[in-house]
């Protein structure tokens, strides 16, 4: 009775499990089989990209700067070949298109199952001889591409920028490129890669055995957008050549120095000049040197070439990314300060008669909380100015005028809710923070205040180890901001650092009447279907300056082109000149480097259009080796005959 139960009961189980199975199946084939067989049938679709004209970019003329050109290219499609063919298809198509097998086995590996993958663009001749022996080479297709052309060669290279085959990061912010086609690394190719890029077209097909059994319709790539830049190209080309002439003019002046005994660290190398529209910020040239062609980057440049670019710091777009103390060009924002502000002078220092300063070399201070007497010197001493006020001040760079600004500002409001003040007004007018400019790895710089200073204390003594960024003996004072600090930050020196674009920026602000925009290096853009976009930005921000100071500041600005540090320099400048303006600086950096060479030119004085900044790398003297460069850059810009580019007065 029991062994038939347990039969009965076994024979209950099997026929309910065949049950579920046979209404599976029928589910499965009857129900869903429409369905199932539909989704298998789109699996076997293959897809691959035919690829989209990148659009060219315009100066502000529409003379051409950028475009692109279809080239044959040849392609690996790892679905059509077989693992046994693979190292002969790898050891013979690198023999004929000439690159390592290695590398091109790198290029298969990297590519994934089915994937597909660019080897390289080739001559006409190399694809006319692949398309030949497509029998033997399976996998392989000769195919259009577009390929970048860089009209003028290195000419505006950091602005423009270069390309380059995606990276992992760029992988993985944005899935959705193609790692066969080239993306911006720099420059407003990077910037505006997407605006640029197009959308690449589509080819689909069913694959069986190796072979095209069917093909759908292909979707046709559409070209990228263009870009109208605010660039002059011939502007561009002058001022690359006068940085060029400006780092030769300042090798020759070291020279010479070297040959009086003179102590000289370094070879000038580097400049950065960046030329602003006043009312606009449009950027209408900006440049760096050394530069770069972006056409080595077209086809992959090779490592040689590449680390010597990188050691010269070629790629390095130092009006944007270099960091210098402005020095005395950043007088013209302390006397701005000083006007408006009314700020003070110190109490019980000599040398001070009212709205007069003795401008005699030598700064005797002489209570210090030590006791001990300090003696700051200044660049011109040991003449004598004699007695200053601020327009004497800014025409002749006297240091210890606007010291003394800073050692009574430091005197009446240290401790109090204005004691920034100063900085207040640097960072009002663009120091410290990034412009906005549309190019890439701008630097904000460094405004220093009391606040920044103790957070460096802090970091310091919890970092030991880590590079300091003050001296050891101020990390035992409660405070390690002094009224020295802010002196070194009036006349733009100590731990306060900007770039050329910001010095341009600040000075913009300051001669149009305190109105400040991010400054643009693209003007629109420009569809495929002919469509234009004018590129955006924020509304502008407005800094309160009176008009009387506004007045006051240009005129001084041309006393210092006309009769103060940059008058031998402009000498020559030919008609006009009692219009231009500007500001001479001379930044001290570390103790075994030169100094940086700064001028920074307006024009015309009566209805400020420009800013012409410069900046030569360990350049020397602004009044002797920066302001020639400037000078020279001007008279272009006014239409005057250009003079050659000599050294000017050595002067702050």
């Amino acid at each position: 009775m029991k062994f038939a139960l347990r039969l009965t009961t076994l024979g209950i189980a099997f026929m309910a499990m065949f049950s579920v199975i046979g209404l599976r199946l029928w589910f499965i084939q009857v129900a869903e089989g429409p369905q199932i067989a539909r989704a298998a049938e789109e699996a076997t679709w293959l897809g691959k990209s035919s690829f989209a004209a990148r659009g060219d970019i315009y100066d502000r003329n529409g003379t051409l700067l950028a475009t692109s050109r279809m080239v044959p290219a040849v392609m690996v499609d790892r679905t059509f070949v077989q693992p046994e063919q693979r190292d002969e298809l790898v050891q013979e198509l690198a023999s004929i298109v000439g690159i390592d097998p290695a590398q091109l086995d790198a290029l298969y590996d990297e590519a994934g199952i089915n994937g597909r993958f660019q080897v390289s663009t080739v001559s006409n001749e190399t694809a006319y001889a692949i398309n030949e022996s497509l029998d033997e080479l399976p996998g392989v297709e000769v195919v259009k591409v577009p390929e970048r052309v860089y009209v003028n060669g290195p000419t505006m290279a950091h602005v423009i920028g270069h390309l380059g085959l995606p990276e992992e990061a760029d992988l993985t912010e944005r899935p959705e490129l193609d790692r066969n086609v080239r993306i911006g690394k720099l420059g407003v190719e990077r910037v505006y890669d997407e605006t640029l890029q197009g959308t690449s077209g589509t080819i689909e097909y069913r694959v069986r055995r190796g072979e095209i059994i069917e093909q759908r319709p292909p979707v046709e790539p559409v070209a990228g957008s263009s870009l109208v830049l605010n660039l002059d190209l011939a502007l561009q080309e002058k001022v690359e050549l006068a940085l060029e002439q400006g780092v030769a003019l300042s090798n020759e002046v070291k020279e010479e120095e070297r040959d009086k005994g003179e102590e000289v660290f370094s070879e000038t190398q580097r400049a950065a000049a960046v030329v602003l529209d006043v009312n606009t910020f449009d950027v209408l040239a900006l440049a760096s040197y050394p530069d770069f062609d972006p056409s080595n980057f077209v086809a992959g440049i090779d490592e040689t070439t590449f680390d010597e670019l990188n050691e010269a710091k070629a790629f390095n777009n130092l009006a944007v990314s270099g960091l210098y103390p402005p020095a005395s060009t950043f007088k013209a924002i302390t006397y701005t300060a000083k006007l408006e502000e009314n700020l003070p002078f110190p109490t019980e220092v000599e040398g001070i008669d009212g709205q007069l300063i003795h401008c005699d070399g030598t700064l005797n201070l002489s209570e210090l909380a030590d006791g001990s007497v300090q003696v700051k010197h200044d660049w011109y001493d040991p003449r004598d100015l004699g007695w200053l006020d601020i327009h004497g001040a800014l025409e002749n760079s006297c240091n210890i005028y606007f010291w003394n600004v800073a050692l009574g500002t430091y005197q009446a409001y240290n401790g109090k809710a204005n004691e920034n003040i100063l900085q207040d007004w640097a960072s009002r007018v663009g120091y410290g923070h990034e412009t906005g400019i549309d190019l890439t790895s701008e630097a904000p710089g460094i405004v220093p205040t009391r606040q920044l200073f103790e957070e460096w204390k802090t970091y310091q003594l919890e970092n030991p180890d880590e590079p300091p960024r003050l001296e050891p003996s101020r990390l035992d004072l409660a405070s390690p901001w002094l009224g020295g600090d802010l002196m070194d930050f009036a006349i733009g020196q100590g731990a306060f650092t900007s770039t050329p674009l910001q010095v341009a920026s600040s000075y913009a602000a300051l001669v149009n009447g305190g109105i400040i925009l991010e400054p643009r290096v693209v003007r629109e853009i420009v569809a495929a279907d002919g469509e234009v976009t004018p590129i955006d930005r924020p509304d502008p921000v407005t800094v309160d300056i009176a008009p009387a100071t506004r007045a006051s500041l240009l005129e001084d600005l041309g006393r210092v082109v006309n009769g103060g540090t940059a008058a031998a320099a402009f000498r020559d400048f030919g008609e006009g000149v009692e219009n231009i303006g500007g500001k001479t600086g001379t930044a001290q950096s570390t103790a075994t480097r030169d100094n940086h060479a700064w001028f920074v030119g307006v024009a015309p004085l009566d209805n400020p259009s420009y800013v012409v900044a410069v900046l030569i790398d360990e350049g020397g003297s602004g009044g002797q080796v920066a302001a020639p460069v400037a000078r020279n850059i001007m008279q272009y810009l006014a239409g005057n005959e250009q003079t050659p580019i000599v050294q000017g007065e050595e002067a702050d």
